[in-house]
Formats: C-alpha cells, structure tokens, sequence
C-alpha cells in the first residue's frame, strides 16, 4: 500500500504539472465554447452578407415573396421583370440567390438563379414560398394557405422516462454530448498512460523503479492517478458546460434563440443520476481500457511500436462508441440490451440506454456486476504482462508467450 500511495501521488503531481496536460486542459474547455457558439455562429452566416436574395417578378407577387423569405434570408431587392440576371447581378448586390416569380395555371412559378454550386438555399426558398403557392393554386386566402402547408401533428410520447417529445429531445442531445466526452476521455488518457509505460520501460527508468518498488504496486499507481486526473477534467468540462448553459438560457430568454445550443441543452436536462451514472461508468471504462493499455505498452521495445499495439485495442472503442450512437435512438433492442453487459462496450452502451429509457434494475445491477468483474479479470491480467513485460527486453514477445504469461 506504502508503494502504491508513493507512486501514486508522484505520478499525479509530474502530470498536473505538465505542460501537455495543461494545454489539453484549456484546449478542452475551449473546445466546449466552441461547440455551443457553433450553431448560432452558422446560423447567424446564412443570413450575414453574401447570402442575400432579389426577388423579381410582378409587385402582387413580390411583395409576398419576399415577406415569406424574410424569416430566412436577407432581401437584396425587389425587381420588376422576368429577365435571368448575370453573375454581375449578383455579385454586385452582395446576393447569393436571384428568384423569379410569375403566375401559371397550377400555382407559382418560380424560377431561382445562383452562383453556389451546392446550397441548401433553393430547398429553403421553395419552403418558404409554398404557402404562396397553396394560395394562388387553390384561390384561398393567405392565412388558410399558411395553414395548409404548415402542418402540425401532435406528437404523444409513449415512453415513460419522458413526458413529451421536447424533454426526449434535449436529453438525446445531452446524452449525445456526454457519450463523446466519455469517448474523448477514456480513450486519450488511457493512451497517455500507455504512453507513459512505454517511455519507462524504453528509457531503462523500469528497471530502476521495479527493483524498489512493485511492479503491480507501479502500474495500479499510474492508472489510479490518471483516473484521477481525467476526473477532475471531467468536473471541469462537465461543470463549465452548465455553466455555459445557465449563461445561454438567461440570454436566449429576452431574445429568440439562433440555434440550437449545447451549453442551454446541458443546463436543461443534466439530472444528479444521469451525473451519477456517467462517472461510474466513466470510472469502470477508463480502468478497463487503461490496464489493458499499460500492460501492451510494457510489451514494447520501442515507442514507434505504439501505433501497432495500440490500433487493436481502438477499434472496439470505437465501434462501443458507434453502438451507444445506435442505442440513443433504439434503446430497448435486444441487440443494445446485449451489448450492455460486454465489457468495453457497455460503459458506453448501457449510459446510452440510461439516458433514453428506464432501464430495468436488476439488468442495472447485472450490467455494473460484469462490468466490476471485468476490472478484476483484466487488472490481473495487466499485471501479469506488465511484471513481466518491463523487464523483457530484444524481441518483442510472440502471441504464444503472452499466452503463456496470462497462463502463469
């Protein structure tokens, strides 16, 4: 315990000390802002300079028109006349979109000119000029042809996690969010104490810290202490998030929102067991993938070798990670109820189906049961590869003796 205490509290005062550990820190925080100014930011250019739209066309229709777009883009101008612009047209009024507009038997015609070789835009213009179109094909007045094309059903939500689909909806973007930080989590710290194994063993330092302290005692304190670094990561990020969303929420009140915003999404539906979950299973992934890490890392003679080792062990993180994406939107198929009790999968398939369902307690248990065994089963077996593996030196060890190793 003495050795695991002392290996434990060097390693976490040399990380948080680092400078590779503080970038990331800051960088992630960053990268939060970011994620929740994105979408207003992208909504806010659609309709910035440059993606504005002429209407041309007779008055009577024109008027309409560009009433009914005005919610979407900038009008430029309005134009009589059915003349097809050049691109001088356009560019000399800043404009992205030229949208003729003449009557025909069966409605509207419109015709759109532009200058972007993809865009949403004409799907949009066709959108929002619809309503018109309803108007002038069937002779109704303006607001019941509104009300023909704006169709809203009204939408009952049969689970019993959540009492409408608005409430679904955020906590699916919740959960979305925290599934990719717990992605982002477990996966870059367990490769940075893989790392760190690697550069011990490389540089010889192994054999001078195995010969005063244990080995098992050595490989228990790195994993305890990244745990513990990467949780206190976690809190920040999480916690500046809602942060982030208390801020957002005041300031979307006095104004209409542009966007849909991760900070607001995160301050509205984050509850103390969804918090709860998270971090246990947050803890129970990052220990398994983190000690398997260590224990391929010990195997290695050279640090270029670290991609080769390494690249097995991604993969099923990243299919666990596809799955839970998967489980969000079907969380009581068989297939995602079975993947939640497989090691390595279920950190991240079994919060998926926390999230959106209510998922059945003894299945909780059971989950969380194999989940615990499995830290076991792979820390002892972590510790026999990396007992022996820091002390291996030439040739990397073939398949058979790991085998043999994992045997012993």
């Amino acid at each position: 315990m003495n050795d695991f205490i002392v290996v434990y509290s060097a390693e976490f005062l040399r990380r948080i000390r680092s400078r590779p550990y503080q970038i990331g820190f800051i960088v992630g925080i960053l990268g939060i802002y970011a994620m929740a100014k994105l979408p207003s930011l992208m909504v806010g250019g659609m309709l910035s300079a440059g993606s504005g739209v002429v209407v041309a066309g007779a008055p009577s229709l024109t008027a309409p028109a560009a009433k009914a777009l005005a919610g979407d883009f900038k009008i430029v101008a309005t134009k009589p006349g059915l003349a097809p612009p050049a691109i001088a047209d356009l560019k000399g009024r800043d404009a992205a979109f030229w949208v003729t507009l003449a009557r025909s038997k069966s409605g509207l015609d419109v015709t759109i000119y532009s200058d972007k070789a993809k865009s949403d835009g004409p799907s949009t213009i066709a959108g929002d000029l619809a309503p018109l179109n309803v108007q002038l094909g069937a002779d109704v007045p303006a607001a019941t042809a509104a009300n023909l094309v704006d169709l809203k059903p009204r939408v009952v939500q049969l689970s019993t996690k959540f009492s409408n689909s608005k409430d679904a909806t955020a906590t699916w973007a919740v959960a979305y969010t925290l599934i990719m930080f717990l992605y982002v989590l477990i996966l870059v710290n367990s490769q940075l104490v893989m790392s760190s194994v690697a550069e011990e063993k490389t540089s010889r330092i192994a054999e001078l810290l195995v010969a005063s302290i244990s080995p098992v005692a050595l490989l228990y304190g790195k994993v305890a202490s990244a745990a513990t670094l990467a949780v206190l990561q976690m809190v920040v990020w999480i916690g500046f998030a809602i942060l982030l969303g208390i801020a957002g929420s005041g300031s979307h009140a006095a104004a209409a929102p542009s966007g849909p915003d991760i900070g607001v999404l995160l301050g509205g539906s984050l509850t103390l067991g969804l918090i709860a979950a998270f971090v246990a299973l947050f803890v129970l992934g990052f220990l398994q993938l983190s000690l398997l890490f260590a224990g391929m890392g010990s195997l290695i003679n050279r640090t270029e070798d670290l991609g080769s080792i390494s690249a097995p062990l991604i993969i099923p993180v990243v299919a666990a990670l596809l799955v839970s994406m998967a489980a969000l939107g079907n969380p009581d198929a068989t297939w995602v109820v079975a993947l939640s009790f497989v090691p390595i999968f279920s950190p991240f398939v079994l919060f998926a189906r926390i999230a959106m369902t209510d998922v059945p307690t003894l299945q909780l248990v059971l989950a969380f049961a194999v989940n615990v065994a499995a830290v076991i089963a792979i820390s002892a077996i972590a510790g026999k590869l990396y007992r022996i593996g820091m002390l291996l030196y030439g040739r990397a060890p073939n398949l058979k003796q790991v085998w043999q190793v994992i045997r012993s």
